[in-house]
């Protein structure tokens, strides 16, 4: 099932022509139609899930407009059925709504950055002095106490920029324990003290290491900073959705939630089917009736893929970002790391709550976002900066090599840019060598 928000007639009204190159077409809206009718039907069957995709663009050159965006959806199989689990009755539809795992670091990232912004913030202020003021009011505990003496040289952008050394929490015993008590939300506060390592792995901005007690962490600064404006001293009081800008809060976000408390069947219909997880030994299962909670500012977020695509252009598009300022936006996009100083002609990874993701489109192109991998779901959110539109996928399994959400945006991309540039349509294939980082190649190119 496809939605135009867009509609037909609304459009040729608008589509004028435009300096820059012609405007799409009312046929060409039809072709990036099925365009993702098509991908989508064929990664549903070919991964045997539940998935919603979204089209997002801005750009005159397509012929849209900031009033009227090109936003398109498409959605295939079943919310109650993946990988061979499940009843297999409810189809998926385009407004429904999704865990995202850690694509909520794509909003907790410029919420940090918008503190800098207004100067309450420094990237380079030791985390401790925006964390211990919250952990003291809250148990009376510094971050000190738990890490050492080595906690007081992590500074704020080690914490962005995945460089702190800080051990991540989601292993074996948190999951376990999580699966023992399937709807129990583990505060982040109980997820420091009893999951997390208490000793650094590294010197801070020595190494780069995925790890998302870093977001955590920089929860508790803007839970901090918060709850300095008067409301109660607690974790679940920060409201989450604060990162949207006033000029931008009654558009964007209109379906999506930060989760605190309850199970996943409790805030949504695309019930998660997990063939394992990467960090603890789990069988095949539903995880609809667990948690939602998913690591707070690390985790939590849900929404429909409509919404993550429209906020996804708003934070990048390079025109005129609506959630940060160019400034910040270029801290987002520094792929520079300790063991990779210089990234061009080596690979790029992390920014600060960005994903490099040049890799799932292929042709040496630069793309970023971010990707989500949590319990039972899969998914992911690109910009295509010399495109200027957005890819946004999300699936009801979670696989072992997480290949699904870039395999869809490998293929609907190099498709949809074929059919905005009037080229031939590519034959294009992804592979994913071991787990989640794999290739796109496509032929002809162009």
């Amino acid at each position: 099932m496809v939605m135009m928000v867009m509609a037909m007639a609304m459009a040729m009204m608008m589509f004028g022509p435009s300096t820059s190159a012609s405007p799409v077409t009312l046929d060409k809206n039809s072709d990036i139609i099925n365009v993702l009718n098509k991908v989508t039907k064929l990664m549903s069957t070919k991964y045997n899930m539940g998935i919603s995709t979204a089209f997002y663009s801005e750009n005159s050159k397509y012929g849209f407009s900031k009033q009227s965006p090109g936003s398109f959806t498409s959605s295939a199989g079943f919310s109650d059925a993946g990988l061979g689990m499940g009843a297999g009755v409810r189809h998926v539809q385009d407004q429904d709504v999704y865990v995202w795992g850690s694509i909520t670091k794509m909003f907790t990232g410029p919420a940090v950055l918008q503190l800098v912004e207004q100067g309450v913030v420094s990237l380079n202020d030791p985390i401790s002095m925006h964390v211990d003021p919250f952990l003291m009011k809250v148990n009376n505990s510094k971050l000190i106490d738990h890490f050492g003496d080595g906690i007081n040289d992590v500074l704020v952008h080690h914490l962005l920029h995945m460089t702190s050394g800080v051990p991540d929490y989601d292993g074996d015993p948190y999951a376990q324990a999580q699966f023992e008590n399937r709807s129990k939300a583990f505060s982040p506060i109980e997820i420091l003290g009893t999951f997390t390592p208490r000793q650094l792995e590294y010197p801070p901005g020595t190494r780069q290491n995925y790890c998302s007690l870093n977001y955590i962490l920089l929860g508790m600064l803007l839970a901090n900073h918060d709850n300095m404006t008067g409301s109660e001293w607690n974790w679940n009081t920060y409201n989450q959705k604060a990162v949207l800008p006033i000029s931008v809060k009654n558009k964007l976000l209109q379906q999506s939630s930060f989760v605190n408390a309850g199970r996943c069947e409790d805030h949504t219909m695309m019930h998660g089917f997990m063939e394992s997880y990467s960090t603890a030994s789990l069988p095949p299962q539903d995880v609809w009736n667990v948690s939602c909670a998913g690591g707070w500012t690390a985790g939590n977020y849900l929404g429909p893929v409509s919404d993550v695509a429209q906020y996804t252009y708003a934070l990048y598009n390079t025109d005129a970002p609506e959630i940060v300022s160019k400034e910040s936006l270029s801290h987002m996009l520094n792929f520079s790391s300790p063991s990779n100083p210089r990234h061009p002609g080596g690979f790029k990874f992390y920014g600060m709550g960005t994903f490099s993701l040049d890799w799932s489109i292929g042709h040496n192109q630069t793309a970023y976002g971010h990707v989500g991998d949590t319990y039972g779901y899969q998914s992911q959110t690109t910009y295509i900066p010399a495109s200027d539109f957005v890819l946004t996928v999300a699936t009801n399994i979670e696989s072992n090599s997480q290949a699904q959400p870039a395999d869809f945006t490998c293929l609907a991309y190099n498709e949809i840019a074929a059919v905005l540039n009037g080229n031939s349509q590519p034959n294009c294939n992804f592979t994913v060598p071991n787990h989640f980082i794999g290739v796109c190649t496509c032929t002809p190119g162009y």
